[in-house]
């Protein structure tokens, strides 16, 4: 199911916007464009998600004990280091 939402916007934003959405980039309507923003920015979140948990499930291992491989470090080493970026 489809709902509308107004968004008020500075004449600077609708500008760049309108510009995005012309019909000759990637994206033929505003609506187009803020669909796809929101896409991109749901699927960081979900990254950013997965990047937490795999971070508490290495901090679990590690309270119980169990040894991580170099190579589970390194790896939550770059989610994290991406993470703060």
């Amino acid at each position: 199911m489809a709902s509308s939402l107004h968004v008020s916007l500075p004449d600077e934003m609708r500008a760049f916007v309108d510009m995005r959405a012309d019909g000759k980039n990637q994206y033929t309507t505003p609506s187009e464009y803020v669909r796809a923003l929101i896409r991109e920015d749901m699927a960081r979140e979900e990254d950013r998600r997965y990047a937490i948990r795999s971070l508490l499930r290495a901090e679990e291992e590690f309270r119980r004990g169990d040894m991580l491989p170099l190579s589970a470090l390194d790896a939550i080493d770059t989610e994290l280091a991406e993470e703060l970026r």
